[in-house]
């Protein structure tokens, strides 16, 4: 008896349609890049200054060593991170290394380590849940991490309070606080890779909440992320109860030239199903939680994964394409940590490259 499956019909089939070669795909790829800069207006990012990297505090664990570092992000601003490392030599040809993006809590960086907040903030305990120290569990299996502040909390948290973006479109009115963000992660990158101990075509991201956004935005933006982990990240614009989220009027405002978009109920012009499929072919595991918010949300984000598949299978490279669902809400369980481990062991503790080398549109070549 012949078997002829249902045919399932979701939000995310636009991203493959009339798309069924592998140049078909590489010619759509380059306009949804050109969307996706577009939306976070990386046009209007300065120049990346030199890093003038310094090393204010560094300190040892009993397990590890734990430098603080602050470093040029713009002419006239300077960032500040945790780069987390091993102990012993590293081997001849580097270590990998992770950024370990934090999400919406003031110390969020310092958490990712397993430090407590400074003591006596006042702002700490408002915002996201970051859940579980991966930047800890990671240096303890081998590699270098950094963890930065992000650009409106900690040492540079805006006199409003954390998270408030108000100054920074004072300061920047054509950019976006997601464009800061990935310029940001951008240069913290590039202190992972200068570093002599880090095999610098070993670099991996992941991050939770807030931190998950960034892991996704990095990944798309940027091709020296060879493995990426969000955690508890973004809903889609067109299918979230609230897109207005995304466009606020206040506090963090991710995209602010989207709230006319929104309002006027359009589509906007680079989702998060595209976002993933710029990843592809590299290795990604989105991890999530079913009853995260609307559980109507999650469904489509799963159906979502389903879609971003066919864009790895397509192009030959269906195990670097992974999701976990769980029910344990905003947090990152035990099981999810494991996976993250286990995810990041599995594609940048290795000798060459698991899916063969990519040709510069990222695209398997061999």
């Amino acid at each position: 008896m012949e078997w002829t499956p249902s045919t399932i019909t979701t939000s995310w089939d636009d991203l493959l349609e009339d798309i069924d070669t592998v140049d078909a795909w590489k010619e759509k790829r380059t306009q949804i890049h050109a969307r996706f800069l577009d939306l976070i207006r990386a046009w209007a990012a300065p120049a990346i200054p030199e890093p003038d990297l310094q090393v204010e505090r560094e300190w040892h664990t009993g397990e590890f060593t734990i430098q603080f570092v602050s470093y040029q992000v713009e002419s006239d601003e300077r960032a500040h991170a945790y780069i987390g490392i091993p102990g012993g030599d590293p081997p001849a040809n580097g270590r990998p290394a992770v950024v370990c993006l934090h999400g919406t809590t003031n110390w969020g960086a310092r958490r990712t380590l397993g430090l407590p907040p400074e003591p006596g903030d006042p702002h700490e305990n408002k915002g996201g849940v970051d859940g579980k120290d991966y930047a800890r569990d990671l240096v303890r299996n081998g590699y270098v991490t950094i963890s930065p502040e992000h650009f409106v909390s900690a040492n540079r948290m805006p006199d409003i309070g954390p998270y408030e973006t108000g100054p920074f479109y004072e300061k920047h009115t054509n950019w976006s606080a997601v464009g800061k963000y990935v310029h940001d992660s951008v240069i913290a990158t590039n202190i992972l890779c200068d570093r002599p101990d880090v095999d610098a075509n070993r670099i991996g991201v992941t991050g939770h909440s807030l931190g998950g956004h960034g892991t996704i935005w990095l990944t798309a933006y940027d091709d020296r992320i060879r493995c990426a982990a969000p955690s508890c990240s973004a809903q889609s614009f067109r299918e979230t109860p609230n897109p207005l989220h995304w466009s606020r009027d206040r506090w963090y405002i991710y995209f602010p030239q989207l709230r006319e978009q929104f309002l006027a109920g359009e589509t906007v012009q680079c989702d998060f199903h595209e976002m993933f499929a710029l990843i592809a072919p590299r290795p990604i595991l989105d991890r999530l939680a079913l009853n995260d918010g609307d559980p109507r949300t999650q469904a489509h984000r799963t159906m979502m994964h389903l879609k971003i598949h066919e864009v790895y299978r397509l192009l030959d490279a269906e195990p670097a394409h992974a999701f976990l669902a769980f029910g344990d809400g905003h947090f990152i369980p035990d099981l999810s940590e494991t996976a993250l481990v286990s995810w990041m062991d599995r594609w940048l503790k290795h000798e060459g490259d698991p899916l063969g080398s990519w040709d510069s549109n990222l695209t398997p070549t061999s």
